[in-house]
């Protein structure tokens, strides 16, 4: 049984963007409408919903309108909706135009309605993971693992140029790279950190492929070396340390025996307290499957007795299963919750056509979508399964009256 839809992080993994109406380029003076509105114009509001008849929710949050059906404040080619905006249209035959296309393919705009209305379009924007590889160093890590040793297939199930893991999502994935190990003295750890980025395989691989395993492992010293970088990146995605070791943690004040188990649990609740994911994979044998628990529930903000459920660990023995771990924890970090630069009228939200690859996603339904809140929708089922993984095209529209502009 798979557990990665029963812990999929929280953050969101993808934007939602809501085409405008074209703005109100050439209003004409003469007083403003809300003159003629009186307190309609002073209503507190989130969005349009909230808004009298014949206003709109300006972003510092009240209701305003910039013209009146019928008058004559907009300029040539525009007229009044019934929100009280200026928009482009011609007796109810006019398009609204957007100027924001993610694809770089030329403005996209919605279908003619009444008065001026128009359909809106909706398209979505992957929100890109960031993912930090800390790899253990020690020198256990050559010992014999499938066709080779641990160090070897680990770095071929990760950098292998056809078929690595890196290679294959480096533009999907924010990933950086951090090799640890320790000498028990003052230069501990020892982190040969390659810094974040998209398109990072060969900056990534210029620095792993000549290293060699030497030395202890200092796993709790380490997470939180790589943290302050993870927390340096701003951009929207769920920020990850993948963690792939070998053996039972030590710490730099005491390299042996292997007594760092607490250090290196409380090193991973540190880092999701920082809203920082840690999943841990173990590349042999010799970690207990009683600290791979503790650091899994930890990584995933869990208690540690299990008493709301244990988050999944992986161990793997061979290439196969490294390959599969990885592919695993880092495709499920792609959300299914999509966040709106607008809303969606709840009431008229299944209304909406939501397409998947071309095919439309019924609402409501379990392998379809829903909405969650007027800024949020969510893919559920066999839809969130799918863009968990590889390139799709996600895309929407919305009638007249059913969706607002930010």
């Amino acid at each position: 049984m798979s557990y990665r839809h029963l812990f999929r992080p929280a953050s969101l993994w993808f934007a939602m963007l809501l085409l405008p109406f074209a703005a109100c380029d050439g209003c004409e003076d003469g007083g403003t409408a809300c003159d003629s509105l009186g307190d309609a114009c002073e209503t507190e509001c989130v969005d349009s919903f909230g808004c009298p008849d014949g206003t709109y929710c300006e972003e510092f949050g009240k209701c305003f309108a910039e013209c009146l059906p019928g008058d004559d404040r907009c300029g040539d080619g525009q007229q009044c909706g019934d929100s009280g905006k200026c928009e482009t249209g011609e007796g109810g035959s006019g398009g609204s135009t957007g100027n924001f296309n993610p694809s770089g393919g030329g403005d996209q705009g919605g279908s003619g309605g009444n008065n001026g209305c128009a359909d809106v379009n909706i398209t979505f924007e992957p929100q890109i993971p960031t993912v930090v590889l800390l790899i253990d160093q020690s020198g256990s890590m050559t010992e014999q693992f499938g066709g080779g040793n641990r160090w070897d297939v680990l770095y071929d199930t990760l950098m292998d140029p056809n078929n690595g893991i890196v290679k294959q999502l480096e533009n999907q994935v924010r990933f950086g790279l951090a090799l640890y190990t320790g000498d028990g003295g003052g230069n501990c750890p020892q982190l040969s950190n390659v810094t974040i980025a998209l398109r990072n395989h060969a900056a990534i691989d210029a620095v792993y492929g000549p290293a060699g395993p030497l030395g202890d492992t200092p796993t709790g010293d380490s997470i939180d070396g790589v943290l302050p970088g993870l927390l340096a990146v701003n951009e929207p995605g769920a920020k990850v340390i993948v963690l792939a070791t070998d053996g039972e943690p030590d710490t730099c004040e005491q390299p042996n025996p292997q007594n760092g188990q607490a250090e290196a649990i409380a090193a991973a609740q540190a880092a999701f307290a920082a809203d920082v994911s840690l999943y841990i994979i173990a590349v042999g044998a010799d970690v207990s499957e009683s600290h791979q628990q503790d650091m899994a529930n930890a990584g995933l903000g869990l208690p540690l007795d299990g008493s709301q459920g244990d988050a999944p660990y992986y161990p793997a023995n061979d290439q196969s299963a490294l390959q599969d771990a990885f592919e695993e924890i880092i495709n499920g970090v792609r959300s299914c919750i999509l966040t709106i630069n607008g809303s969606i009228d709840p009431a008229k939200a299944d209304q909406g056509t939501i397409t998947l690859d071309g095919v439309e996603l019924l609402f409501n339904d379990p392998n379809g979508w829903q909405l969650n809140t007027p800024t949020e929708i969510e893919l559920l089922g066999a839809a969130c399964d799918a863009i968990q993984e590889g390139d799709h095209s996600v895309v929407g529209s919305f009638p007249c009256g059913a969706a607002i502009p930010q």
